[in-house]
C-alpha cells in the first residue's frame, strides 16, 4: 500500500481520534498535551463521538479525564434517543409508503447503522434518505404531506427534476428531516430504480420489512457520497471501513462497474483514506484500486477537508469554496462534465427569482438563460454555479 499520504500536519487531537476509532491502539504518551475540548469538538464535527466513546469505554478510560468521558457519554446518550426517534419515523414512513404500494429503498439512516455497526447507537444520522421510482415521486410527495412533512424546495420550472435528484422535507413538530430521492445523484442517472430494487436487501426492522441497497450498491453509493463531500466527516470513512472489513460485497463486480464508468479513482480514493487513516486492511482487488495516481491525488486533496472543519455552504469562505469547486471537477468523468455543461443550458429557480415570468412564457427562460446567468455573475455577490 502506498503510504505517501502526508498526515504530519494533523493536529494531535485528530490523530488520537483516528487511532482510537481505527486500529484501536494508542499509548499513554499519545494522551500527553491533548486539548480535550478540541478533541470533543472534532469528534462531534466528524460525527464519530458514539464510536469514540464506546472504544474508550471498552478499552478502559485510564489517562482520560472523567469530564471528557462524561461529555462523550452525554452526547452518546442524546444520539441514542435521536436514533430511536428517527427509527420510529422511518417505520411510520415505510408503512405509509407500503400501504400505498410505493416501492421505497432507504439509503442511510437507522437501517445503515444497524446493518454496518450492529447497534443503532454507534452511528449518527440527521435525516432519512428515501429513494423511490420517478413514476411514484408525486405519490410519495403526497404521502409525506399527509404525514405532516413540508418542503420549501422550489419547483417552478419543468427542468427541476433534471437539475436536482432529491427534495428536502422537514416535519414542523418533530423536526425530522427527510430527503426524497428519485435518483442516486445529481450528476448522472446511474442505475435505474428498477435495477436497484431488483438487487435490494430486505431486513426486518421492529417486525416490519425495510428495503435498503444491496451491499455492492451501498458500497458504491457511500463511496460516491463521501467523495462528493470531500470526506469532511470521518463518519463516512468509518462506514467504508465497516463494509471492507465485513467483506459482504462482490469486489470483482464492483471493479467491473468502476472500469465501465471510468470511476476507479473514486473507489481508490476511499481505499487509500481508510487504509491510511483508519488502518483498514485491504485485499488484493482493493489494493489494486488504491494504486492509482488519480486516486492518490484525490486522497491528498481531501485531507484539506478532513483536517480543517470547513463550511462548504454558499456562505462559506470564498477561497475554500473555490478549492472545493476544483476538487469536485477533478472527481468527474468526461460524461459527468458534459452533463454539467448541459445543465448550464437549463433554466433554474434563480432565473425565476431574477426575472419572474408568467407560466405561459417560461419557454423564454431558455434563450434568456445566458443573459440572466451573466447578470447574476456580475451583480450578485453570491457564487454562481449551475443554478
Amino acid at each position: 500500500m502506498n503510504n505517501s499520504l502526508n498526515t504530519s500536519d494533523f493536529s494531535r487531537e485528530l490523530s488520537l481520534i483516528l487511532r482510537i476509532i481505527g486500529s484501536g491502539s494508542w499509548r499513554e504518551e499519545d494522551l500527553e498535551g491533548v486539548d480535550w475540548k478540541e478533541l470533543i469538538r472534532l469528534a462531534y464535527h466528524h460525527r464519530v463521538y458514539p464510536l469514540l466513546y464506546m472504544r474508550l469505554k471498552e478499552r478502559g478510560c485510564e489517562g482520560i479525564p472523567s469530564s471528557v468521558m462524561d461529555s462523550l457519554y452525554s452526547k452518546y446518550s442524546a444520539n441514542v434517543i435521536s436514533m430511536l426517534r428517527l427509527s420510529s419515523e422511518m417505520e411510520k414512513i415505510n408503512s405509509a409508503l407500503m400501504e400505498h404500494q410505493v416501492e421505497a429503498i432507504f439509503l442511510k439512516g437507522p437501517v445503515l447503522a444497524q446493518q454496518l455497526y450492529g447497534d443503532l447507537s454507534l452511528r449518527t444520522s440527521k435525516d432519512l434518505d428515501v429513494l423511490v421510482s420517478p413514476k411514484h415521486l408525486e405519490k410519495a410527495e403526497g404521502i409525506l404531506s399527509e404525514l405532516g412533512y413540508v418542503t420549501e424546495d422550489e419547483k417552478t420550472l419543468g427542468s427541476w427534476k433534471r437539475k436536482k435528484h432529491h427534495i428536502s422535507y422537514v416535519h414542523p413538530l418533530y423536526f425530522t428531516q427527510v430527503e426524497l430521492h428519485w435518483r442516486m445523484s445529481a450528476e448522472l442517472p446511474g442505475a435505474s430504480f428498477r435495477t436497484l430494487w431488483d438487487r435490494r436487501t430486505t431486513v426486518s426492522f421492529s417486525g416490519r420489512p425495510i428495503h435498503y441497497l444491496s451491499d455492492g450498491d451501498l458500497f458504491m453509493y457511500l463511496v460516491s457520497h463521501g467523495a462528493r463531500h470531500g470526506w469532511f466527516r470521518l463518519r463516512w470513512l468509518c462506514d467504508i471501513d465497516r463494509m471492507i472489513q465485513k467483506k459482504s460485497f462482490n469486489i470483482q463486480k464492483i471493479m467491473e462497474h468502476y472500469r465501465q464508468r471510468k470511476e476507479r479513482h473514486l473507489a481508490g480514493q476511499a481505499a487509500i483514506l481508510t487504509n491510511r487513516l483508519l488502518s483498514t486492511p485491504l485485499g488484493g482487488d482493493l489494493e489494486e484500486l488504491s494504486r492509482n495516481m488519480s486516486a492518490e491525488e484525490l486522497a491528498r486533496a481531501s485531507l484539506f477537508f478532513i483536517k480543517n472543519p470547513v463550511d462548504l455552504s454558499p456562505n462559506g469562505d470564498k477561497d475554500t469554496l473555490a478549492y472545493y469547486k476544483r476538487y469536485l471537477h477533478s472527481l468527474m468523468s468526461r460524461k459527468e462534465k458534459l452533463s454539467l455543461i448541459m445543465d448550464y443550458l437549463y433554466p433554474s429557480t434563480k432565473d425565476v427569482s431574477l426575472l419572474p415570468l408568467p407560466k405561459l412564457l417560461h419557454f423564454l427562460y431558455f434563450p434568456l438563460r445566458p443573459f440572466l446567468w451573466f447578470w447574476r455573475y456580475v451583480f450578485s455577490k453570491e457564487p454562481v454555479n449551475n443554478g
